[in-house]
């Protein structure tokens, strides 16, 4: 009798450990169908935050004579530097920046997204006036969605700044540009 329930404990405890295993694979692919469907057709938006602001009158001192914005720090890196498919990394930024206060001036963000072979995956462009309103050090954060058909490797982000004032013909100036890689791990 004693074996019959030995047993029928080892055999209950067989199927309830496949159930769970079974289960978290479900709630595994339930939470990246999720991501998905959280992600999908939303384009990532940087947020500035001003951490150290210079007074206007030091930072026209320390732009030459014409100059518009200078951008003498420009720094990313990721967190973290190694994702899985499904999955959000966060793209952070330090950035200096010397502006004037010429209101009709434009600063645009491009992000630039490649694959480990340098074929480019994605381009966005942000403009980023409203955030950048005057000169001073800023950290910036971007969300970037790794979705479920991002195949394992090396990946690539080329960051931009450019500034152009409004109605001017002249293509815009890039003023910083800064670079750096992360992986995608395969999920397991």
């Amino acid at each position: 009798m004693k074996e019959i329930i030995a047993i029928h404990r080892v055999s209950l405890f067989a199927i309830l450990l496949t159930a769970m295993l079974g289960g978290c694979a479900s709630l595994d692919e339930f939470s990246c169908d999720m991501h998905e469907t959280q992600t999908r057709g939303s384009k990532p938006v940087t947020t500035y935050t001003l951490t150290n602001a210079k007074s206007s009158e030091t930072a026209l001192r320390a732009l030459p004579a014409g100059s518009i914005a200078q951008v003498p720090t420009y720094k990313i890196r990721f967190k973290p530097g190694f994702t899985k498919p499904c999955t959000t990394l966060t793209l952070h930024k330090d950035v200096v920046v010397l502006r004037s206060d010429e209101g009709a001036v434009t600063l645009n963000e491009i992000r630039e997204f490649y694959a480990e072979d340098g074929t480019l995956i994605a381009t966005s462009t942000q403009d980023i006036s409203g955030q950048v309103k005057k000169s001073g050090s800023y950290i910036a954060t971007t969300p970037l969605p790794i979705p479920k058909s991002a195949p394992p490797g090396k990946y690539k982000i080329v960051n931009k700044l450019l500034f152009e004032r409004r109605g001017d013909r002249r293509s815009p100036v890039q003023i910083a540009r800064a670079e750096g890689f992360f992986y995608i791990v395969p999920l397991q």
